[in-house]
């Protein structure tokens, strides 16, 4: 999607949020509703959406520092169609998801190839990293995978399996089958490589 696309997207998106009740938007969100404003983790930092402009900034968001607009946008989707249910706790790959296999390839490269790069060869470091993101370990995945609750009512998945001699590291990115209940296909690709991507930056804080 072009710059223009995403602005349409989030137009679109405030117009229809604009048009309901805050309380029941809230509710189905696993969002606070706090006078004038939703307020919601995303990537394990507080978020504030405004009621009136159904602007999205960070709750702690410094002068300099801008709420990115691919960001926005799916904070904004999410806030539509969120359903008011919980994680099933029950993960699938992206290709699992409906429409995920025409986009697996994409999705591969963006997000998982990354995950690997960075990941793959190193063990222990995905453990050190994933705590920056709000990340929890899960036993009995690859060699190492934590869980993210990246919005309130969403958990994706990272796993790493470690290269030697004879095979090549390898690793996933997994989402919680409710996914597609409240992202569009679309939606879900850019949340897994921007949780994979901030989990790069934390390593390189850690590593």
């Amino acid at each position: 999607m072009r710059v223009d696309d995403y602005k349409n997207a989030l137009a679109m998106a405030a117009k229809d949020l604009a048009g309901r009740n805050p309380a029941e938007v809230a509710s189905m969100a696993g969002a606070v509703l706090d006078g004038t404003n939703l307020c919601l983790r995303f990537m394990n930092r507080d978020v504030m959406v405004s009621t009136a402009s159904f602007k999205v900034a960070w709750a702690d968001q410094g002068p300099e520092e801008e709420f990115a607009l691919t960001d926005a946008v799916m904070v904004l989707h999410y806030l539509q169609e969120a359903k008011g249910l919980g994680p099933t706790g029950d993960f699938v790959a992206y290709r699992q998801i409906p429409g995920g296999e025409f986009y697996t390839a994409a999705f591969r490269k963006r997000a998982e190839q990354p995950l690997i790069g960075t990941f793959g060869h190193k063990p222990g470091l995905l453990s050190k990293a994933a705590p920056a993101l709000g990340g929890r370990p899960s036993e009995g995945a690859g060699d190492e995978a934590a869980v993210f609750r990246v919005l309130p009512n969403m958990d994706v998945m990272a796993i790493i399996h470690h290269g030697d001699d004879e095979f090549p590291p390898d690793g996933q990115v997994l989402f919680d089958k409710s996914v597609s209940l409240a992202l569009n296909i679309e939606d879900i690709a850019w949340l897994g490589s921007a949780l994979v991507y901030r989990l790069m930056s934390a390593a390189r804080k850690v590593g």
